[in-house]
């Protein structure tokens, strides 16, 4: 899709909230689904990179507009991140599926890191619309420093206060996203649910992959959004395939890009690394997508 870049608003050192006009992009576009971009005139990286939906929002003469977070890791973001108002952007999307609400009553359980935060923002606003049959939401956000947690007023707009870990303990409780979800999994003191819970999560491979476990420990449904590098987005080139929990003898995959890149954390092989196999550590991604 022909694309121009509307907004590019510095975060914080490392993070960048962009906004991209894009003439007739749909009106509704369900929480999780990604986008690939690049600067049409670069040679170099020539592949896009895919980056989750945040929000979606519309110019003064109503062109739409999706709006990504990106955190500056390599030569590609580091490319967007120079941009200026105006300029062309190549983008196709939006792709991939997308969460599925949990049943009506339930409490949404949200866990997130780094540019894994703003699908899962994105999620607690469709989820606490006033036409929404999910009465509760819980947000859980981890990082290595609190430049890392992000869209908390997001999450308070929507009457939700975070629970906060950082490795550094520069913001909320010093130590992993795990070790507040663990208690308030079994019971209070931090909450008072008695709702069926489901899980969601979205961030670094080994955040999912501990997620996935405490998940299936209290025999919780549990969606994540897979993390892998990708060429595509559409299962041409079948860089960011994953492996599955297969019942026979033989190795069972799929593609993060065509099958997900949102799966059910029961379905995925993860292995001793705390890893989806096959999938690549994206130190950037904003959807279960990545960057580079």
């Amino acid at each position: 899709m022909r694309a121009t870049l509307s907004f590019l608003r510095p975060l914080s050192p490392a993070y960048r909230h962009l906004g991209i006009a894009v003439p007739g992009f749909p009106d509704e576009v369900s929480a999780g689904r990604f986008i690939m971009l690049r600067p049409p005139w670069v040679g170099d990286p020539y592949l896009p990179r895919a980056f989750s939906i945040y929000r979606r929002s519309q110019t003064a003469d109503g062109t739409p507009v999706v709006e990504i977070l990106l955190k500056l890791v390599g030569k590609g973001t580091r490319l967007l991140a120079e941009l200026s108002p105006g300029q062309p952007l190549e983008l196709l999307g939006p792709l991939g599926n997308a969460f599925t609400p949990p049943p009506a009553g339930a409490t949404a359980v949200l866990v997130a890191g780094g540019v894994g935060v703003p699908p899962l923002a994105a999620f607690a606003a469709q989820i606490r619309n006033p036409k929404s049959e999910i009465r509760h939401c819980a947000v859980f956000l981890g990082g290595k420093t609190a430049e890392d947690i992000l869209c908390v007023d997001d999450f308070r707009a929507l009457g939700i206060e975070p629970h906060i870990t950082t490795e550094d303990g520069s913001l909320g409780t010093r130590g992993l996203i795990t070790d507040l979800l663990g208690p308030y999994l079994i019971g209070p003191p931090l909450t008072t649910h008695h709702s069926p819970l489901t899980a969601y999560t979205c961030g670094p491979p080994g955040m999912l992959a501990a997620v996935a476990r405490l998940a299936e420990t209290h025999a919780l449904p549990c969606q994540v959004s897979v993390e892998a590098n990708m060429a595509c987005g559409f299962g041409a080139c079948m860089g960011c395939a994953i492996e599955m929990r297969s019942a026979g003898p033989g190795r069972r995959y799929s593609l993060v890009c065509q099958d997900g890149p949102i799966f059910d954390a029961r379905e995925i092989a993860w292995d001793r690394t705390g890893r989806a196999p096959g999938a690549e550590h994206r130190a950037g991604r904003g959807c279960g997508c990545h960057e580079s």
